[in-house]
């Protein structure tokens, strides 16, 4: 039962700490956004293909998916 419980706090833990990493990774995405992407891609922002702006929520949410599709794509090549 104890365990169970380690196991339980551990997953916890590792949820916690990955939610922080997004906000935190969020918040600076949100701070640059209007700084940086409209000078880089001044016609993709003209056109409306990338938003002059970007919700605080959405940049977590880019974030996080971001960070999900890198470490899906990394291979282990240590199983031989």
């Amino acid at each position: 039962m104890e365990k169970f419980l380690e196991g339980i706090l551990l997953a916890l833990g590792l949820m916690v700490l990955v939610a922080i990493i997004a906000v935190l990774g969020g918040t600076i995405i949100y701070w640059i956004w209007p700084v940086t992407f409209p000078v880089i891609f001044p016609l993709a922002v003209e056109k409306g293909i990338i938003p002059v702006e970007l919700p605080w929520w959405t940049a977590v949410c880019l974030t996080w998916t971001c960070g999900i599709l890198i470490k899906s794509s990394q291979t282990n090549n240590n199983s031989k």
